[in-house]
């Protein structure tokens, strides 16, 4: 027999593209292979790289769901399961646990969930804050906020400030008939208080705050109004950019419909709306003769009569993102069909190509599970120690 025939040695860039496509999971297993692909792995820059392609590859992109369960030894005794599954969710999509933290925040149906590069934040009105990273199974707790006199509720955003390198969260309190606007630095580990330009709250109270989208280092958030019966045209989306701090705000036009929520569509923010039997997703764009931003029209198409309704005011639901029959917006998915996930439990995909609805329940997904953030599995860590 001839001698043993030995594996050829690969060059050391092409290990590493080859590194850049595998999941955490392969990638953290891969480190106790040898000292140069455990240097790879840890490297910021490989780090970097290997999230920019998670976070534009739909297909590699997960769907938090939390999931209230019952324990059932006392009255009330319930807790929050959190679980993931893909973005391209089907008939038979599986429903995978998560390795979650156990804190006393996990035992509240009233949390406010937000992902950014790979870092899930989530608040429960305990004022229990923590950052978690599902893919390492790492978690980190946050200091938590002493409410003031006269508190009346708190809303919260998470996004990542590229100038700082840091990310941060916004708070924004609404005390008696005032705002209080703080920022928590993870860096520093530490809140700050800052100017308050936002609106009155007797114009917009915190409680019809109607969703909160982070993009790009931007905050957006649109507050409803106290009238609950009012007119399109009474809303704006008010924008805090981390870089430098500022709140900048961009009036909702009444030609973007009725029942208006916030999204994320695709790396932009938009603004969905029900006009007569349509659904319509607008976008705010820059005006290239005037440099002002404008509202667009990007996405168009039938409403199906079991997705639009009435609004419906159920209080401070888990994320605090259902607002109405319209749904929510999951995701366009990698052939460009649209997934939405029902109040009631059901999905809803809209291809575009077909120009038709297709209804289905995901049998591995509980009917009960609210949607929370998508979210790009990654090596990201902290500059400070996890708990």
């Amino acid at each position: 027999m001839g001698s043993r025939s030995k594996i050829p040695n690969l060059p050391d860039d092409i290990v590493n593209s080859i590194l850049l496509v595998l999941p955490v999971k392969s990638l953290l297993r891969f480190k106790i292979t040898c000292k140069s692909w455990c240097c790879s792995i840890d490297d910021p820059d490989f780090i970097k790289s290997h999230l920019h392609i998670s976070s534009n590859d739909i297909s590699r992109q997960k769907i938090l769901l939390f999931d209230v369960v019952n324990n059932g030894k006392i009255p009330r005794d319930y807790s929050i399961k959190v679980l993931s599954t893909e973005a391209s969710i089907s008939n038979d999509s599986k429903a995978v646990p998560l390795d979650q933290p156990n804190i006393s925040g996990f035992r509240s149906c009233h949390l406010q969930v937000f992902s950014c590069n790979g870092l899930v934040f989530i608040y429960h009105p305990k004022n229990s804050m923590i950052l978690w990273n599902p893919a390492i199974r790492k978690y980190k707790r946050i200091t938590v906020l002493q409410n003031k006199p006269g508190f009346v509720g708190a809303k919260f955003g998470f996004a990542y400030d590229v100038v700082a390198e840091d990310y941060k969260v916004l708070c924004i309190q609404q005390v008696e008939n005032d705002y209080i606007v703080e920022i928590y630095s993870v860096k520093n580990q530490s809140w700050r208080t800052i100017p308050n330009i936002f609106p009155d709250p007797t114009d917009f109270p915190l409680y019809l705050f109607r969703s909160i989208v982070s993009l790009n280092g931007v905050i957006h958030i649109m507050p409803g109004t106290g009238n609950r019966a009012a007119e399109p045209g009474q809303y704006s989306v008010i924008s805090f950019h981390l870089a430098d701090e500022k709140f900048t705000a961009m009036p909702v036009p009444s030609k973007c419909g009725e029942l208006l929520i916030l999204h994320a569509y695709g790396d932009r923010v938009c603004v969905v709306g029900t006009v007569g039997q349509e659904i319509l997703i607008w976008s705010p764009e820059k005006d290239g003769e005037t440099g002002f931003l404008t509202w667009n029209n990007i996405r168009k198409f039938p409403a199906l009569g079991s997705v639009v309704g009435m609004p419906q005011y159920s209080g401070n639901v888990i994320l605090v993102m259902e607002y109405g029959n319209i749904g929510d917006l999951i995701c366009v998915k990698e052939d460009g069909n649209i997934l939405w996930k029902r109040n009631t439990g059901e999905f809803v995909e809209y291809s575009a190509r077909k120009n038709e609805y297709t209804e289905f329940i995901a049998k591995e997904i509980p009917l009960s599970a609210k949607i929370g953030p998508l979210y790009a599995e990654s090596l990201v860590s902290l500059k400070i120690p996890w708990d």
